[in-house]
């Protein structure tokens, strides 16, 4: 169960490659290191035309075979492959028909005119993947993680859905590959929960009363525990008035966290088009890795 790393060769792919290369090592599994050779609207990657196409195809190669001897060298088994589409067609086809458990590529897009009108490449396949979608942005913390000089820091989003459980019980498994430190992270709005769990008063529309966060945070235990019965998980409940994504986000930052979990429903056509989702707003502001695990 090979996972499968895309790489244009910056330095955002390289990050990821780092990170790909490690979870897979102590996962005891293999990567497959893929890239993308088509283009939308244009070869952004490679921009350099003056080169012939069949000159182009032995550069992309030699650097391929560059990056599948780096992760060899790790000790981790390796291969790579040329693939004609662009990156989110081969990469999201390749998780749908291969035992794919995890794609892992660098936050990286192409210009701005393209993102506006497209997304990036990480956006689209994260949320279209079948299978978690690990999104890379910065090396450092997979490299102390590689070295064991720290933990890696991992917050899950988690609330009452069934797409937060199933992001949990990927946080979970990696977890269990050792040396990661797991909070769960719940952000609840005031007025409800208060009303909900019969605390009413003055500041009831703004802040949690003692009794309303004693119970949140009992439920919050009891679901956690029903995924992840035996795992140490810090639990911290998140009072906020505004976006969920944005207050995710500002937690997340605050507590130097390494890599945000959050899960996907996956909507598409028009509802993917307008409807505000979390994980999207998460993926596209987020400044640590973020992690995208899909409940279809």
């Amino acid at each position: 169960m090979p996972i499968l790393c895309g790489t244009d060769f910056s330095p955002a792919a390289g990050h990821a490659l780092l990170a790909a290369t490690e979870v897979a090592r102590r996962a005891g599994s293999a990567v497959q290191v893929v890239c993308a050779t088509g283009a939308r609207l244009h070869a952004a990657a490679f921009p350099d035309t003056s080169q012939g196409a069949g000159a182009l195809a032995a550069t992309r190669a030699e650097r391929l075979a560059a990056e599948v001897a780096r992760v060899r060298a790790a000790g981790v088994a390796a291969d790579g492959d040329l693939d004609p589409r662009v990156a989110e067609d081969a990469l999201v086809s390749r998780a749908r028909s291969h035992d794919v458990p995890l794609v892992v590529l660098g936050a990286v897009g192409h210009s701005a005119i393209e993102r506006l009108l497209l997304g990036s490449v990480a956006g689209r396949v994260a949320m279209s993947s079948p299978v978690p979608v690990l999104v890379v942005r910065e090396g450092g913390a997979w490299e102390r993680w590689r070295a064991g000089s720290a933990p890696l820091r991992v917050a899950v989003a988690f609330d009452s859905g069934t797409s937060a459980r199933g992001a949990l019980a990927w946080a979970g498994w990696l977890a269990s590959l050792g040396n990661v430190q797991l909070t769960v992270c719940q952000v609840v709005h005031p007025a409800f929960e208060n009303e909900r769990l019969g605390a009413s008063g003055p500041g009831a529309g703004i802040e949690l009363f003692p009794a309303t966060l004693d119970a949140l945070t009992s439920e919050l235990a009891a679901r956690v525990a029903e995924v992840l019965p035996d795992a140490p998980v810090e639990l911290q409940l998140e009072p906020n008035l505004g976006r969920i994504d944005s207050a995710l986000i500002e937690f997340a930052h605050a507590r130097h966290v390494d890599l945000l979990v959050v899960g996907s429903h996956q909507r598409h056509g028009f509802e993917r088009l307008w409807e505000a989702s979390v994980s999207r707003g998460v993926l596209h502001h987020a400044p640590m890795s973020v992690a995208v695990v899909p409940f279809a």
